[in-house]
């Protein structure tokens, strides 16, 4: 479903990017989105969206930061999440908890080879 959505959206911006009519519909999808968006109704959607992003950010960021604490003390072996009352305590020292990522898939090692081409003959088994 994903792949037929990024085609159809490619043949799309293809038809209005690459005819000469396509110039013209763009200019007018410009201009409608353009009008939409300065629209008094969609501007107040947008501002209380805002305020309601602004109010919630401080619940939200507490959230995440006990969730990546519980995932981080189960990775490093502890599981225990009552080991955050003491980071920052006067009691013990400091410690703070780090996350390890793995590389991505899609990166590849640099060392692969090519063929030698020095003979100038095109035969690639050298």
């Amino acid at each position: 479903m994903k792949g037929k959505a990024s085609l159809v959206l490619g043949i799309a911006a293809g038809y209005v990017l690459g005819t000469r009519d396509g110039r013209e519909r763009y200019e007018q999808i410009k201009s409608q989105v353009n009008r939409l968006w300065n629209d008094p109704t969609v501007q107040r959607n947008v501002s209380q969206a805002q305020h309601v992003v602004k109010e919630k950010a401080p619940q939200v960021q507490a959230k995440v930061s006990d969730a990546a604490h519980k995932a981080t003390s189960k990775v490093s072996g502890s599981g225990d999440s009552s080991s955050s009352s003491s980071v920052g305590s006067s009691t013990g020292p400091t410690t703070v908890d780090t996350a390890v990522v793995p590389p991505s898939p899609s990166v590849t090692s640099a060392s692969a080879t090519v063929p030698d081409d020095s003979k100038g003959s095109g035969d690639w088994n050298g």
